[in-house]
């Protein structure tokens, strides 16, 4: 292990001793809740891009750059007073912000101890960080509602397209037969997430155009909610045509994985079309610019 990598880990280690309580607080969030599950896995997955996936381009030149990290490091001390002098509830925005400020803390420790040219290649795994802050409770209950709904429409959408006689009020379907929720629950909250991540990774990976990047996100929304629609109608209609043990099966209460494999299965082919389109797009600049390299005296 080399010398910056010993004193980066001390440093996180550190800090993790001095921020021992938020951070054991958001342990036990990410434990005892579906919504915060994938907090566990961001510091894992961002140290995976940085020392394996990446670590030849990233450590080209390591120079310590305290001078550019004071400003962020001064950014994340501020940001932890303030919050903790306010609140210490962890459902509140006050503890978010807590742990933004830790997250920020780290990606300031590396600016300082590898230097600016490293900070800027590993820019995307550092950022990643921030997808362990905690959304407070108030926007995640949003969140959750807007899938809700957004579920619910798509849901109606498909009964309609399948032919099957069904009456909406809300969140409410009935089919002959039986009369089914959209509840909270439905809303697919951690298999959307973990979608949503997924998705960011394979553009980092595969894409290299920002805009292509961010059209793959804004079309991972409508594939969570296409996904989440298309397992309310497939257990109602199986519970209303075949058998009512599919209400309190293994589909409706663990079935997640099997659509979120069907989401991810839709997010792929827009992902290799988005890749032949910057392989198209860099022929055509080559094209466009080899007469003029040849012209050049």
């Amino acid at each position: 292990m080399k010398r910056s990598d010993k004193h980066y880990l001390l440093f996180v280690l550190a800090t993790a001793v001095v921020f021992f309580q938020p951070l054991r607080a958001l342990l036990g969030q990410a434990l005892s809740y579906d919504e915060y599950s994938h907090i566990l896995v961001i510091p894992a997955i961002s140290a995976f891009f940085i020392y394996w996936i990446d670590r030849f381009r990233i450590f080209q030149k390591v120079e310590p750059g305290w001078k550019y990290a004071a400003p962020l490091l001064a950014l994340a001390g501020g940001l932890f007073w303030f919050a903790r002098s306010r609140s210490e509830t962890v459902s509140d925005g006050y503890f978010s912000l807590q742990i933004l400020a830790i997250a920020l803390l780290w990606v300031a420790g590396f600016l300082g101890i590898y230097g600016a040219q490293p900070f800027r290649v590993a820019a995307f795994p550092l950022f990643f960080l921030l997808l362990m802050v905690p959304a407070p409770a108030s926007w995640l209950a949003w969140i959750v509602f807007a899938l809700q709904q957004g579920s619910a429409d798509a849901s109606y959408l498909l009964f309609r397209l399948s032919g099957v006689p069904v009456f909406r009020d809300g969140f409410y379907f009935t089919v002959p037969g039986l009369t089914v929720e959209v509840a909270e629950q439905c809303s697919g909250i951690r298999s959307s997430t973990a979608l949503l991540i997924l998705g960011l990774l394979m553009g980092q990976v595969f894409l290299r155009t920002f805009s292509r990047k961010v059209f793959l996100i804004l079309a991972t929304i409508p594939i969570l909610i296409f996904k989440n629609a298309v397992r309310i109608v497939a257990i109602t209609l199986l519970s209303a045509y075949v058998s009512m043990d599919f209400l309190r099966g293994p589909l409706h209460t663990s079935g997640g994985i099997l659509f979120f494999l069907l989401g991810l299965a839709v997010l792929v082919p827009i992902i290799h079309l988005l890749e032949r389109s910057e392989r198209w797009q860099a022929g055509v600049r080559r094209t466009a610019e080899a007469p003029r390299e040849a012209a050049a005296p």
